[in-house]
This record gives C-alpha cells, structure tokens and sequence, in this order.
C-alpha cells in the first residue's frame, strides 16, 4: 500500500481529544506518573495505558521539541501496563538504559535519528528483543554500530586478552551475526563508517534472511567495501539505496546480479564521485540485467552521459544509456543535478522524474530527498530562484516541502534561512490565491516552526531578520495572538540581544511587533508577560540611553510599555520597582526636542497614575514638578498636556491628606490644571485610543476636588465629539453619561446659575458637562432615527405593487 503523503494542508478544525489530553498530560505528568528519588518517573499504580496513549504521548513530545530522556522513558519500564508497537524518537539524550525500557517492547518499527549518547549496547537490548522487528532505520547514530570486527593482526591477541575492548572486536565474527532480526525486511543505516573487519557486511547481512528494502547511503569502510559482494547475501531485495557511496562505481558486476531489485539509487552528491568511466556502457549494463527495474536514481552523476540525440528504432532517447526502455518506461528517474543538464532533455523513458530544469521536476526532488538535507538545501535554493522570477504555479506544493523541510530540519541552518526566504516571498500570494485553504490551523503550523527555528537559531541575525520578516507578513495582529507568548519570548530577546549596528533592523522589527501585539491580550496573560515586556524593554531605554541615541525602538519601548500597562496595576507597579520613573526623567533631560518620545511617556505614566497602590510613590517634588511643568507644553499639540493633567488629575483625586509634599503645592498644581484645560480646544481631533473609560470616568465621583472632575469632563466632551461612534455608546455603558449628569444636577442646585461671579472652574465643568451630555444625546437621536429610515425601508421593500 502506497504511503500516505504527508502535508501540512488540512481542514480547519481543532485537534482530536487524544491528542489534546495527551498533550496536557505531557505538561502536567503528575497526573500520570509518580517521581521517583532518582529524578525518574514511573507510571502510577494500577493505571494501564493502551498502545495508542503510548504512542500518542511520543508523537507530541517530538511535535513540542521535548527531550525524550532517561527520566522519561524509564515511564514504559512497566512492560505490562504500557504498551508500544514502534518507536520514532529523534534529536534525543536518551542513555542505553532509557533505550531499553523502550526495546523491551518487542517493536516492529525503530527509527532513531541523531541520538548522540547511544552505543552499541543499545544494539544489543534490539537484538534482545528483535523477534517482531521488521523496521530498523539508524540516522546519524551510526555508532550503535561497531565500527570494526576484529584486530588486523590475529597474532596480537595475547597482548589484549584481558582487555574488555579485545573482546568487543570479536564476539560478532564469532556469533556469526551483527544485528539479529529474523524478520526484518527494511533495513537503513546511513553515514556508517567502518575502520576495519573486511568481511563486516557479510555478517550483517547473512543474519537478515528476509530483507528486501536496504539504504546504505553514505557508506564508507578504510579497508574498501570490496565491490559491494556482500549484498549478494541479500537475494530479496527490491529497494536498494546506495546514495553517496563512492565505491558503486567498482560494484557493476554485483548489482547486475541483483534480479529482484525493483528501486536502485546510485545517486552521488559529491561532484568527485559523480564521475563514472563508460557512462552509458554502466548505465546501459544496469538497464539489461534488472529486469524487474521500476525506478532508477542518477543524480549527481554522469551516467545520463552528454546529449547525443541519438535514436533507437526510429524512436527517440536523449540518454543513451536508457535506450532500450524507450518501449518500457520507468516509473521513476533521478536526474536531480546530473551532469550535462541531462535534467533539460526532451525525451527521457521515465514518467516521472527529479530534475532541476522544471518546476515539477524540482518538486519531486523535494518530495523524493525529503531525507537528504544536504540535496534539499540545492532543492529551497531552486524553488527561491524560481519564485524570485516569478515563474512558481503550485504554490500548494512549494509551500508544504518548505515547511516540512523546515519540521524535519530544525538545525540545519541553511535549510531554515531558504525555507524563511521562500515563505517570506509566498505568504502574501497565499493570502490572496482563493483556491487555497489558508486557514487559522495551517498558518499556526507555519508560525510554529518559524519559532522554533527562531528558538534554535538565536544568535543568526539572518535568520532573525528572516523570521522577522515572515511574521510581518501575516495578519497582526489576529495570526499571531494564537501563539502568543512565544511570539513574545523570541521577540523580547531580538529585542535586548540583537541590538548592535549590524542588528538594526532586526531590534526595531522585533520591537515594532511586539508593541503591536501587547495591546491585544487582557488578564493574566497580559499581567504574566508584561513584566518580561517592562523589563526587557526598560533594558533597551537604558542601553540606548547610554548611547545617547534616540531612535524609533526606544520610542517604540516606551508605547509598548504604554500598552501594557494599560489597566494593569502589577505591570505599573513592575514599571515603578525597575526604576521606570528615573529613567522617564533622564529620557526628558537628554531627549528634550523628541515630541513621539515625550507623549509615550506621558501615556504611560497616565496608566501609571491610574493604580492608587502606585501614585504615592509618584509624590515627589521632582515627579510633581516635572509634571506641572508639562501642564504647560504645547508640543505635540495638547497631547503631552492633557496627559500630564491625567496623571496630577489621578494624584489630586487621593484628597489633600494624601498630598505628602509642600513643594509644588496642591492649591498652585491645581491652578495650573484649570488653565491648563482652559487652554484646550475641545473640538480637537486626536490620535488617541481608550479601550475602556473607567478610569477617567471614576474622577467624576471626585466631588472634593472639582479640578479632578474638570479634566475628566473635557476628555469625555471631546472624545464623544471626535469619535462619537466608538466613545458615545462606551460613555454609557460604563456610567459616564449618569456620572455627568449628576455634577451638572449638583452645580444647578448650589445655585451656579443665579451666582454673579461663579468659579472658574465650576462654570467650565457645567459647560463642558453640557456638551458632553448633549453629544451623547445627539448620537442617540441620530441611531434611533436610522432604525427607524431602516424598518421603513424594510416593510417598503415588502410591498406587493
């Protein structure tokens, strides 16, 4: 049965209850598993955990990039009430002990990829238990392997007879077998090198009666491979994969007596060993003495030989070589970065066919050598060069080997930094392209392994601009919200590390992000990474600080703590404990003339003002002076104004027994306030956004202090003017309109009207209060009369003429 493809293009919906369990469980596995003194953990007593549990709980810790250890595995020790059929783990410190907790499965299938503290003990524990075995694939693990059988010289033996390595040497010579698995049928060990033992392969491969599928890519041996003779122990063979082994060339006479073989890669990726003597005469032997050959790799070789032209019984074959299945085609050919361009040729006997002269031929390439970084680097480089020319049609395809590519090779630094690249130029023709289903669950997956290649790669500022650039192409800040406080965490750090001159663009993107995602979390989530936010950004304020420098991130440090502190008191007070206000005023002093700068400030220390825990910590004669000062700013039109009068607003409104200090005055701050507001042009149209009024409507209650009230009347006054569609309804909801009301009731029945000379302040707030009911009023009136046009609209439309 054919295998599934694999892709990352799927329906919209949430994951399976299993998947979503076990995905919690691996987070929280008290629920499951008990910690032993040792640090290991154990299943809990008489729990059972069936096959699909167990391998579901594998399937996730390699989806989240989790070391599979010793600890971990030590879980399936209890071979009775966990169960395993086969095991996929990669990138692993799992030790041989934790190995065989899991061999002690009997499985079927074993894949262990790139597991550096293994050793041939974890050879033996698979023969132990290989009766069941019929997979076995070994990837850069190769030293579970023996690198050697015996000594060159037998008469040496004395002088190592009691050394345990001596014995080591001979024991598979004399048990007659290596890897013991009567079974196994697909065997793939790659990159093994073997220093001595000429007759190494025939023990391996005389024990394993049953094998049909064999990869031995990249094979090597100090002492020559012999021409290949001992796979003449392997009569069943139907796939052969010699990819990258250099002595293929010296092995013809072997692989013509392979009959059975129905799948030969003799592909090279090496330029040197590419080079094969009588190109077509090699390729041609191949071609008469397989007869049951469906599939045949060349890549990288010369065995296409150069174009000829040539014919065969009137018919025509571009590579000699293949002539005589002209009549019988291949199902498949490898012509991936052959010599002389054979990839470009027109008549080539083979259906389908890996090549880098078409789009279609490069993405069987990337389909095909999903498992060869070093090709699929040369494959991301094709697909870059053909988007770039803007000749890329199957977008659906470039995509899913990008993104696979990117899952299956977290390390390999150049895939990611093609990978990022392609993304980055595909992402907006994905958006608009209406025949692809680009949903919220295939741009989560995409986003995922761009963090995770992020995560890996740190200190890559290519790869960091990369990433960067990738994530402004998605929707901010909707996309990326579902992801969050990763997004955050590798943002954070590009933030504060990535700071150097080289590294510009990379801090102000990651900045710039950042600030516009802040904005858009609320509750514990916003309270939990604000103060990694307040922090990291408060580092860069000084860091820039210390250049003299400022620029647009240390602006945007300071709008982002804006955001995040914006009804959140644990992020206000955060602000205050790292020093935040000494550096506001060391920011003024050395920045005077920076207005953008100077109103981020004001708009945070206005959120700050707003939390009673901190404003007692803002009463100081420098803080106050500082602000009364700003009461008279007219930079930035009246913006740096009316956010100082917010924040002297917010410390009045404590009372006079709360105004610790006698230098500036209450009295005189307050009269600074009102002329202040006095000042102000109330049909002014602002850049300005409040999610929520509350604060500003909670000075309304202020009755005490009047000037607490007046700033707070002016700002809903002209908000529900500018923008009354947003703020009209808000007021409302939140109590304003009532709270208005009510001042304006109290001045009226304190008989403001009749009084010859009324305060100052008392005549402005019952203006201001006035225009701010009436506005809300007016938008009222307005909505109830388009319901009404609305409904007449609708039964005029009904009416049967």
């Amino acid at each position: 049965m054919a295998q599934q493809k694999r892709t990352i293009w799927g329906e919209n919906s949430p994951e399976s209850l299993l998947k979503l369990t076990t995905r919690y469980c691996i987070k929280h596995k008290e629920v499951f598993t008990e910690k032993l003194p040792c640090g290991s953990l154990k299943l809990l007593d008489n729990l059972y955990l069936p096959l699909e549990i167990c391998e579901s709980l594998f399937d996730i810790c390699q989806e989240e990039h989790l070391d599979i250890d010793d600890n971990f595995t030590n879980i399936f020790a209890d071979f009775q009430n966990s169960k395993l059929r086969q095991l996929a783990i990669c990138n692993s410190s799992v030790t041989d002990n934790g190995m065989r907790c899991l061999l002690g499965h009997n499985l079927k299938k074993i894949s262990i990829t790139n597991c550096v503290k293994l050793t041939t003990q974890t050879l033996e524990f698979i023969n132990e238990c290989s009766h069941n075995l019929i997979s076995l694939s070994v990837d850069n693990t190769f030293q579970i392997f023996p690198d050697y059988l015996s000594t060159a010289n037998p008469d040496t033996e004395d002088e190592f007879e009691d050394d345990n390595q001596f014995i080591v040497e001979n024991i598979y010579e004399k048990r007659h077998f290596i890897l013991k698995a009567p079974r196994l049928k697909n065997l793939c060990i790659k990159d093994l090198y073997i220093v001595q033992g000429r007759n190494y392969f025939t023990v391996l491969c005389k024990a394993l009666p049953n094998l049909s599928h064999l990869d031995l890519s990249g094979l090597m041996h100090s002492q020559g491979l012999q021409n290949l003779k001992f796979l003449l122990n392997c009569p069943n063979l139907v796939s052969l994969i010699l990819h990258n082994v250099k002595e293929v060339k010296a092995a013809l006479n072997t692989l013509c007596q392979m009959k059975k073989v129905e799948h030969l890669d003799i592909s090279q990726f090496d330029e040197l060993y590419g080079d094969f003597d009588q190109p077509s005469e090699f390729l041609e032997e191949i071609i008469d003495n397989l007869p049951a050959l469906k599939s045949l790799d060349i890549s990288g070789t010369n065995l296409a030989a150069d174009y000829i032209g040539g014919r065969c019984d009137g018919k025509q074959c571009d590579i000699p070589g293949l002539a005589r299945r002209i009549e019988n085609p291949l199902e498949f050919l490898g012509l991936y970065k052959t010599h002389h361009e054979a990839s470009r040729r027109q008549h080539i006997p083979a259906l389908v066919i890996s090549g880098n002269s078409t789009e279609e031929q490069i993405l069987v390439a990337g389909r095909r050598y999903h498992d060869r970084p070093m090709i699929l680097e040369n494959v991301l480089d094709d697909l870059m060069m053909m988007i770039r020319q803007e000749t890329c049609k199957n977008l659906e395809e470039v995509v899913d080997i990008t993104v696979l590519s990117m899952e299956r090779y977290c390390k390999e630094k150049k895939v990611q930094r093609y990978a990022s690249a392609i993304l980055y130029y595909l992402l907006p023709l994905l958006t608009q392209n209406k025949h692809l289903v680009f949903n919220v669950s295939v741009k989560q997956r995409m986003m995922g392994v761009l963090l995770d290649t992020m995560v890996e790669h740190k200190e890559d500022s290519i790869l960091m601009r990369n990433g960067c650039m990738v994530l402004w192409q998605f929707q901010v800040p909707q996309d990326l919200l579902c992801l969050y406080e990763r997004v955050v965490d590798i943002l954070l750090y590009i933030g504060e590390y990535h700071s150097g001159e080289e590294d510009s663009y990379n801090q102000r993107a990651a900045v710039y992000l950042l600030n516009g995602l802040v904005c858009h979390v609320d509750g514990e989530q916003k309270k939990t990474m604000g103060i990694k936010i307040i922090d990291t950004m408060l580092r860069i304020v000084r860091n820039k600080l210390d250049w003299k420098l400022c620029d647009d991130v240390m602006e945007t440090a300071w709008s982002a703590m804006w955001n995040v502190t914006d009804e959140t008191p644990a992020n206000s007070e955060r602000f205050l404990d790292q020093h935040g206000m000494e550096l506001f005023l060391q920011c003024k002093e050395t920045f005077p003339n920076k207005l953008d700068l100077l109103r981020n400030m004001m708009g945070l220390l206005g959120n700050v003002a707003e939390v009673k825990q901190c404003r007692k910590r803002l009463m100081t004669s420098a803080f106050v002076e500082e602000f009364s000062f700003l009461l008279d700013s007219q930079t930035d039109g009246i913006e740096v104004s009316y956010n100082a009068a917010g924040v002297l607003s917010h410390m009045a409104s404590d009372g006079p027994e709360c105004w610790s200090i006698t230098c500036p005055a209450r009295d005189h701050v307050l009269e600074r306030l009102v002329r202040a507001v006095n000042r102000w042009d109330i049909n002014t149209n602002r850049n300005i956004n409040y999610r929520s009024l509350s604060p500003i409507i909670g000075l309304l209650g202020v009755a005490h202090t009047r000037e607490c009230q007046l700033w707070a009347t002016w700002a809903i006054a002209n908000l529900t003017k500018f923008d009354e569609q947003k703020y009209c309804p808000l007021v409302e909801e939140e109590g304003g309109l009532k709270h208005v009301k009510d001042i304006i009731e109290e001045l009226i029945s304190e008989g403001l009207e009749n009084t010859c000379k009324p305060s100052d302040v008392n005549e402005k707030l019952l203006v201001l209060g006035q225009r701010a009911v009436s506005n809300i009023e007016m938008w009222n009136k307005r909505q109830d009369q388009l319901k009404e046009e609305n409904i007449i609209s609708m039964l005029e439309s009904e009416i049967e003429i």
